[in-house]
């Protein structure tokens, strides 16, 4: 798909007066293909600082075989970030439908000449979320299928809502922990291919927490999501929900807002939105062990 962010981003640093403080990178090879991980990171006073025990503390995350698209792929993320925040507390809150869905969920930001693009990406967002959470809460079926990876299962969410497909990846790891990715696509193949980033994203931050220790507590209901899951007791619930028919309605899927978010991040960037009313709002809820983080 093609990108204006060699050309949109070249001044996004703040040494050029821009939002985006600095951006690391290293490689993280996924499923035996050599790819590279950028982390980008906003200026101070942009988004709340969160500290956490098992996620890091970027504000946009990109993967790509290519490190500079990575790495443009982490900016757009962290200046998605930015709109999030500012939008979701704004004064039009409501007109972006945060009233509806709190989350993030249905975002995308991409600096592609045509908003056709960003906003394709914020429909795939909001289908993966909407099939996501209508699954877990009993209303769509989800079945194995055979898994384009060798030592990898895979799961289709069979949403029944239009286009596009969900899948979910899962494995356990020599230790026991078990590792998950999601991702909505035009086919199952390419779904799977952006769910297997996610799983090996999961895979490397649960390496990473066991490696300190698990000494920290887990600072938010994600990441305590998180590690339920990943242990024993959470992976049989997992795929005992897996196993499980329906036996709630199936959601309707209902469009609340589709549209750009303008802000300052405009001059990089366009910021979509495709907002679709959940099947349920226990996704949000703290007290909820539910599999969504």
């Amino acid at each position: 798909m093609f990108s204006l962010a060699a050309f949109k981003y070249r001044s996004v640093f703040t040494t050029d007066g821009g939002p985006i403080e600095r951006v690391t990178a290293m490689s993280l090879p996924v499923l035996g293909r050599a790819y590279h991980q950028a982390n980008a990171f906003l200026k101070s006073g942009l988004v709340p600082v969160m500290m956490h025990a098992v996620y890091g503390t970027a504000n946009g995350t990109g993967s790509a075989e290519d490190p500079r698209v990575a790495a443009h792929m982490a900016i757009s993320e962290a200046l998605e970030r930015w709109a999030f925040h500012a939008a979701s507390g704004g004064a039009e809150r409501r007109r972006f439908g945060f009233d509806c869905d709190c989350s993030s969920n249905g975002m995308a930001a991409y600096p592609g000449p045509f908003k056709s693009m960003v906003r394709k990406r914020a429909f795939y967002e909001a289908l993966e979320r909407f099939a996501l959470i209508g699954w877990w809460d009993g209303r769509i079926e989800a079945t194995h299928q055979q898994s384009p990876f060798p030592g990898v299962s895979l799961v289709r969410i069979h949403h029944n809502t239009g286009p596009g497909e969900v899948v979910m990846l899962y494995r356990r790891g020599a230790a026991g922990t078990a590792s998950y990715g999601h991702a909505a696509g035009s086919t199952v193949l390419a779904a799977a291919s952006r769910a297997a980033v996610e799983l090996v994203r999961n895979e490397f931050v649960m390496m990473g927490y066991r490696a300190r220790g698990a000494l920290v507590e887990p600072s938010s209901f994600a990441e305590r999501r998180c590690l339920h899951f990943a242990g024993r007791d959470g992976f049989a619930e997992f795929l005992e929900r897996v196993d499980r028919k329906p036996g709630r309605p199936a959601p309707r899927w209902r469009v609340v807002f589709d549209g750009e978010i303008d802000g300052p991040w405009s001059k990089y960037t366009t910021v979509w939105r495709t907002c679709v009313e959940p099947a349920t709002t226990d996704f949000a809820d703290p007290g909820k062990m539910f599999f969504f983080w």
